[in-house]
């Protein structure tokens, strides 16, 4: 029936799309949606129309905005690199920034991090301070020595430490590094400041 509803898990498991990719999808009208409840629900006859048009190669960036010939575009979705020796911590805060419809690498030392800021660009990059090896701040001043050589534009930055040293502290003044968040940090704390680095553009000045 064309006035069938299906729940974000239907239809997440029917189009393998992921449930974030999918609200998302619903929020810019990309797939129009109904709340019942708390609860989203999809439409059958907005699904098969969103299916033609992919299938055909035609999409519909938004209810009010005309068909447009190409492939499907997914959302802007922001690429984060997180760096910590700590495996427990790269877990837990790659989970959380999946749960909010994050994009995440991540790397267990400062010469992993630049290896992966070769091959990808990345929004973001959240960064611990003591790591055995190159320490973060020291880390940070190579990533955007590359980034400005290959005239790509740099990414945020965000250091999380345990405990801020002295020479670390001075080394990250030096950089303009303005964001510091100290394990074990809120949730509420992090994905604030997150959201915050991320709405704007990178000021060195």
């Amino acid at each position: 029936m064309e006035n069938e509803f299906f729940t974000l898990n239907e239809v997440s498991a029917h189009l393998n799309i992921s449930k974030s990719t999918l609200y998302k999808l619903s929020e810019t009208g990309k797939i129009p949606s109904v709340k019942i409840g708390k609860q989203l629900r999809f439409r059958k006859s907005s699904l098969d129309k969103w299916l033609t048009m992919k299938e055909s190669g035609f999409i519909n960036p938004s209810p009010d905005e005309p068909l447009t010939e190409g492939k499907e575009t997914e959302p802007d979705l922001k690429h984060i690199l997180i760096v910590d020796d700590d495996q427990l911590v790269l877990k837990s805060i790659t989970k959380l920034l999946k749960a909010f419809g994050y994009d995440s690498e991540s790397a267990k030392s400062g010469e992993e991090a630049l290896e992966k800021v070769k091959r990808s660009a990345f929004d973001l990059i959240i960064m611990d301070i003591r790591m055995p090896g190159m320490d973060g701040v020291d880390t940070i001043e190579k990533i955007r020595d590359f980034y400005c050589k290959s005239q790509q534009a740099l990414p945020q930055e965000i250091l999380i430490t345990g405990y801020m040293d002295t020479t670390a502290e001075e080394k990250a003044d030096r950089l303009n590094i303005t964001d510091c968040i100290y394990k074990p940090f809120a949730i509420s704390e992090f994905v604030t400041t997150v959201k915050k680095k991320l709405e704007y553009p990178v000021n060195l000045n």
